[in-house]
């Protein structure tokens, strides 16, 4: 009994996650949606807005959670692909943690030397939006600069980053 329970839990604890696999919807016109726009506190100071960048750059939003292991290695990827792409990509941390985690939130982002913004909503408003079933992480939303959302990523598994690669080379030669 107590074997199952185990499985039980490890399961729920992967599929909440987002670790089982990863669903990738691009480029299909019921998906795309213009028009978007978030503005959130950054953890470390300042507000990110999306309409800083309108126009400018593309957009990589990671949604995490300290809780969550795959988003954390997911995150860790980005930093590692971020220098190829910052003169015309934005990649942000979008953290899913509730207000008593930000000290947790603002560790994890130091500690991996993350060098994109880590964003946090306190209210949890903004990102239950964003995110279907509205805290299902690691998430990602990829936008073109002119605010249309090009693609959207559930879960991540090693080797979802080059995949990320090639879509973003081929949004930047559009």
């Amino acid at each position: 009994m107590k074997n199952i329970a185990l499985f039980l839990i490890v399961l729920f604890v992967s599929v909440s996650c987002g670790s089982v696999g990863t669903k990738t919807d691009s480029d299909s016109s019921n998906q795309k949606q213009s028009g978007f726009s978030i503005t959130l506190e950054k953890v470390d100071g300042g507000t990110f807005s999306f309409e800083e960048i309108r126009g400018k750059k593309h957009l990589v939003a990671a949604f995490w959670a300290t809780w969550c292991e795959p988003c954390k290695q997911e995150l860790k990827k980005l930093a590692e692909i971020y220098s190829d792409f910052s003169d015309s990509v934005e990649f942000v941390g979008i953290s899913t943690d509730t207000e008593e985690m930000i000290d947790k939130v603002n560790e994890f982002a130091v500690e991996a030397a993350l060098p994109f913004p880590i964003l946090i909503d306190p209210s949890g408003n903004t990102v239950s939006s964003m995110i279907p079933g509205g805290d299902s992480v690691p998430y990602m939303i990829v936008v073109d600069k002119n605010g249309t959302v090009v693609s959207r990523h559930s879960g991540y598994n090693p080797g979802d980053e080059m995949k990320l690669v090639v879509e973003l080379k081929e949004l930047i030669q559009q």
